[in-house]
């Protein structure tokens, strides 16, 4: 085996293929012209109106990166007297496709036999309703992924004000890698209407995914040779320390080389974190581990 384990290795060939799939679109390879998130967060509008479940709901939203459009399912919807938990999708999800061989990790987790009295909603952020190629040439600009971040969170706070007013006791957000980062995004720069936040393979410094992990394999020579700029536009690490709450309940693999433990795991010093003896790719799947923390922060 070396001295890698097979999680390391399923993460080095997922992004080297993925690397190698998308050479000709690089991540923020056309432009670096981006807004920092600090100054788009909390600065973002978005509305939401109506919280009849079945189908979905668009949003516009508008803020200091632009317009983008944003999606929402009441999955499940008990009624105002319960819980309500908000999810977010990964990265490239197809979160609107529920067929049977679909990427789709809240079909995944919140299987019917979900055992809590919660209503479910499903936020599917900017760029996710077409394919996997055009999410990555969406993503050619940096903007984009600051827009993509800043709206997913202005539209969770949205509806997390929404079900406040509908008389919900509680409000719950738990979200996978890309909706990991919304989710510490909204704590540290809105942080209200959130009881408890459940990231699950995020952190606080989005950027070193793209200038230290295996995954800058996709990412532009000129975003890679200045990644002072990928920091001071994605690093919010300091702004999330500075919410004093005990409110936040994440999840790290161990193995994992995108989302690696020793640049994200600083952030939540003191938090009751949750490790999985998993790489990036092995710890998506292991549904099981996943559903469960997420039932177990809710209950306790």
């Amino acid at each position: 085996m070396g001295i890698f384990n097979i999680h390391e290795i399923l993460d080095r060939v997922g992004a080297a293929v993925g690397g190698f799939v998308y050479r000709k679109t690089p991540l923020f390879g056309e432009s670096l012209e981006a807004v920092p998130l600090r100054d788009a967060l909390g600065k973002t509008s978005a509305e939401v109106e109506d919280i009849k479940p079945g189908s979905w709901k668009k949003v516009k939203t508008s803020g200091p990166a632009g317009v983008f459009s944003c999606s929402y399912l009441v999955y499940r919807w008990i009624g105002p007297e319960a819980p309500t938990l908000i999810y977010i999708h990964g990265s490239g999800e197809s979160p609107d496709n529920f067929g049977r061989r679909s990427d789709n990790s809240f079909k995944k987790i919140f299987t019917p036999d979900f055992p809590l009295d919660i209503n479910l909603v499903l936020i599917m952020a900017p760029f996710h309703e077409g394919s996997q190629a055009e999410y990555i040439k969406a993503l050619g600009k940096l903007n984009n992924y600051v827009g993509m971040l800043a709206s997913s969170a202005a539209v969770l706070d949205s509806l997390a004000r929404k079900f406040r007013e509908e008389g919900c006791p509680e409000v719950f957000g738990a979200g996978f890698s890309l909706g990991g980062w919304v989710l510490n995004l909204h704590r540290a720069f809105i942080g209200e209407g959130i009881d408890r936040y459940i990231p699950i393979c995020a952190g606080t410094r989005p950027e070193e995914v793209f200038i230290s992990s295996h995954y800058r394999k996709l990412v532009g020579k000129k975003a890679r040779e200045n990644p002072e700029v990928l920091k001071n536009v994605l690093n919010f690490e300091k702004e999330f320390k500075s919410n004093p709450k005990q409110d936040c309940f994440p999840m790290l693999f161990q193995y994992d080389l995108l989302t690696e433990m020793k640049t994200q795991a600083p952030a939540f010093a003191g938090m009751d974190l949750k490790t999985l003896k998993k790489g990036h790719f092995a710890g998506q799947q292991a549904i099981k581990e996943i559903r469960d923390h997420i039932i177990f922060s809710i209950k306790r």
